[in-house]
């Protein structure tokens, strides 16, 4: 029976969707705005890194009140500290850092009296361009420089009998692996190197908030948060990278404000009207 229901529903609405396409129209839409990121686990905090947000989209209607949006975008994000923030920081250094996507998001619009509207969607990017800085100059990684890569932490000395390290997060864990591993190793930074990459990619959540402004101009704040880490990283509680006393996994995290143009929203809400009346 249950079978039978759904059934029945596709069929409803494979017979439903041709009239319900043909009551709008597909609009194209370009997006043109800023992004205020930071990077969770980085020690560095607020949304104080500004970034481009700009690409173009098709909104596809499924109803009345329901759109699919597809865009390509160019997304910079990042993080930002300006100086130290105390002296026993585990950070203290002045931090920019760069992280430029080519993104996919992929968004489903509820839209109420084509006024204000709510989205909620995934988004796949990947690391196009990257730049970081610790006190205004290139972050060296133990004169390796950053790349994009695994984004984990390595054995100095590579072997297939050591384990995995790459994804552990506690630091007592790593110590105990590194005591029976290393057991005349001083300090964990002899035998294990820190991550001097960022993954090349970058799957997000995110939630939109859209209202219509005027004539095929709409105002769009937009929430991103990365769903996976894009980076494991070791801090120290000296500068001297002596003693490492936590593992942080780094996730994107941004706030967007953008201006969308809608192409054809004058000709998508004639089709709905005239579909309406034909309805009655």
């Amino acid at each position: 029976m249950k079978r039978f229901r759904i059934l029945t529903l596709l069929l409803a609405f494979m017979v439903a969707a041709p009239d319900l396409l043909h009551a709008q129209i597909i609009k194209g839409e370009v997006f043109l705005g800023g992004n205020a990121c930071q990077v969770d686990g980085d020690e560095c905090y607020g949304f104080k890194k500004f970034g481009v947000h700009a690409g173009a989209g098709a909104l596809i209607p499924i109803t009345n009140f329901m759109d699919v949006g597809l865009e390509v975008l160019f997304n910079q994000k990042g993080a930002y500290k300006r100086n130290a923030i105390t002296s026993n920081s585990t950070f203290p250094y002045a931090y920019n850092l760069r992280l430029n996507y080519a993104e996919i998001p992929v968004m489903i619009y509820l839209t109420d009296k084509d006024a204000v509207s709510v989205g909620l969607g995934v988004s796949y990017g990947r690391l196009v361009g990257l730049t970081e800085l610790k006190d205004g100059e290139p972050f060296d990684y133990e004169g390796v420089g950053i790349g994009v890569g695994d984004g984990q932490l390595h054995w100095r000395e590579e072997s297939d009998l050591l384990p995995d390290i790459g994804h552990i997060t506690s630091i007592d864990e790593l110590n105990e692996i590194v005591v029976k591993q290393y057991p005349n190793a001083t300090y964990i930074s002899e035998v294990v190197a820190n991550s001097n990459t960022y993954r090349p990619h970058d799957f997000n959540i995110c939630a939109d908030l859209r209202f219509r402004i005027y004539e095929g101009f709409h105002a769009e704040l937009r929430y991103q948060y990365s769903l996976r880490p894009i980076r494991y990283r070791m801090f120290y509680e000296d500068s001297g990278l002596v003693l490492a006393n936590q593992i942080r996994t780094q996730y994107n995290n941004s706030i967007t404000l953008r201006v969308v143009y809608l192409f054809n929203e004058h000709r998508s809400k004639a089709n709905k009207e005239a579909s309406k009346k034909g309805g009655n």
